[in-house]
């Protein structure tokens, strides 16, 4: 499991979601009535995206890191 499967499976099951901070929410215009308000939520596809942009970044800064097992199994950075 990836960290983008842990942090969406977190999310769902919280209920949680993510929203849009600088424009939080978005007035919706009701001919004849007082508006109503929707909540900016940033689609799970575009975090998704970010994380994994994220992840090949720093994977690329580091590309020479190499991990070692030890004899116990355990493995360490070289």
């Amino acid at each position: 499991m990836n960290i983008t499967e842990i942090i969406e499976n977190i999310l769902r099951q919280q209920g949680w979601g993510i929203y849009d901070k600088q424009t939080p929410i978005q007035r919706l215009n009701l001919q004849g009535e007082a508006p109503l308000f929707k909540v900016n939520e940033v689609e799970f596809k575009y975090l998704e995206a970010e994380i994994e942009n994220n992840t090949k970044e720093e994977e690329w800064k580091q590309p020479n890191s190499k991990k070692s097992s030890n004899s116990d199994g355990s493995q360490e950075n070289i």
